[in-house]
């Protein structure tokens, strides 16, 4: 995590007007070979073209770092301009010792950002995605997706296309990008008055007791992330989604004693999960990015009733309700991870209660805390885990059965945190804080 308030307060930082060229490492004088952290303002990045040609391919903001690839290979690939009066950080080669004895986890993210693929700018066409069949840009994706009315959908189609709605194309039985999915909808499927989507019924997908949070939607959340190309463990396409910025995420707040971590305006429980927009395959980012084996016969017949019954438009901007339909769906295909199954449903349900909090759903935040609970009891009962693993479980555990309003052995959970050897101190203060705030010893 980057603290550029840090930045800004130690230097040496160097202001660029608004029009102003930036100098890129690659084309500067060796007195001026440095790359930046931007701090205040806005820099658009264009590549240079023959002729003194520049076609506009990034967008940077606060927090991100540049010229690192220049710097570190001596090429000139880039032309950067201040699109706002501008403060950057200067990491030359002379303050790079200083900076990464004060501040050692900037060098990770310095080496990660020379590599990283460029925020592109509004509108600009995405390469990879190719043209349209009329020869136009790709429409670029939006930042999140909310499921409609099925039966409405499916009834325009009929009507339309004669009942052709959600063919595949391919006969592979999983709808091509963008298309409806196939499958008629109950007469229960009607949204609820006021709300934006609908919660099928008898889809199986939603535990007794869920309902629709309408217009609830995080704006702000989208500069924190940036789009990502996935190949989705379950039907092999690719497919766009997004990552978050984990350079850019200020804590909020100290860690809570449910191990939930709040940042200033952002929640990564919104982007935890990621949805496969072909087959609706939904599990933790990391299962994407380092996949694990799947057992996919588990959940075949499962998404195939669900892409029966939701309809998920990946076009629109995420809501609540999105998000917690990407974590049922990520509990449903968690049963075809055999050795992770229980990791990443504890985890899940973990979320899920943090997000019934935040819309204020205090029977389902219980219910699904006392799930988490009982999900990392079992881990803990079953599992050979490191010291540290063992202090997170059992943090987990009284955390989350305090939430859930239970007590199974709670405080002896916390004196294993607080006693175990070899661990980390983080967890050790937590629990004695914790241990403090219920009253009475923990032994």
């Amino acid at each position: 995590m980057i603290d550029i308030g840090w930045l800004a307060e130690t230097g040496p930082c160097k202001m660029f007007k608004a029009g102003q060229s930036i100098p890129c490492p690659g084309a500067s004088g060796a007195e001026e070979r440095a790359m930046y952290i931007l701090i205040v303002g806005e820099v658009d990045v264009y590549a240079a073209g023959a002729g003194g040609s520049a076609e506009l391919i990034g967008k940077l903001l606060p927090g991100d770092i540049f010229g690192g690839r220049e710097l570190f290979a001596n090429v000139a690939e880039n032309v950067y301009a201040a699109i706002a009066d501008s403060v950057v950080y200067v990491l030359s080669e002379s303050s790079f010792n200083e900076l990464s004895w004060a501040q050692p986890e900037i060098l990770f993210e310095v080496l990660r950002a020379a590599y990283m693929p460029m925020r592109k700018p509004p509108g600009a066409p995405d390469k990879k995605a190719g043209k349209t069949a009329s020869g136009a840009a790709a429409k670029p994706k939006a930042a999140g997706a909310k499921f409609y009315d099925k039966q409405k959908q499916v009834a325009a189609e009929t009507d339309d296309k004669a009942g052709t709605a959600g063919a595949d194309a391919d006969g592979s039985g999983v709808p091509e990008k963008d298309a409806p999915v196939s499958g008629a909808a109950t007469a229960g499927d009607a949204p609820q008055s006021g709300s934006q989507v609908s919660i099928p019924a008898g889809s199986g997908l939603f535990p007794e007791g869920h309902k629709s949070y309408p217009g609830i939607t995080k704006p702000e959340y989208a500069r924190l992330v940036y789009p990502k190309d996935y190949v989705c463990p379950f039907c092999k396409k690719e497919f766009s989604d997004f990552k978050v910025f984990r350079s850019k995420l200020y804590e909020a707040a100290p860690m809570r004693y449910d191990l939930r971590r709040s940042y200033t305006d952002f929640q990564t429980e919104w982007y935890d999960i990621i949805t496969c927009r072909h087959c609706y395959f939904s599990t933790l980012h990391n299962y994407y990015t380092e996949p694990k084996p799947l057992q996919t016969i588990k959940i075949e017949a499962a998404l195939t009733d669900v892409r029966a019954s939701v309809l998920l438009d990946f076009e629109a901007e995420r809501d609540v309700d999105f998000v917690f339909t990407s974590h049922y769906l990520a509990m449903l295909c968690a049963e075809g991870y055999r050795q992770s199954s229980k990791l990443i449903t504890s985890k899940l349900w973990g979320n899920l209660s943090w997000l019934y909090e935040d819309v204020g759903d205090e029977e389902m935040m219980r219910a699904a805390a006392d799930k988490a609970a009982a999900t990392y009891e079992a881990i803990y009962a079953d599992t050979r885990l490191t010291p540290v693993q063992e202090q997170i479980t059992c943090m987990s555990i009284a955390g989350m059965q305090y939430r859930a309003g239970v007590d199974r052995n709670l405080k002896k959970f916390l004196y294993t945190v607080k006693t175990m050897k070899s661990g980390d101190q983080t967890y050790v203060r937590l629990a004695e804080d914790f241990a403090y705030n219920l009253g009475g010893e923990t032994e």
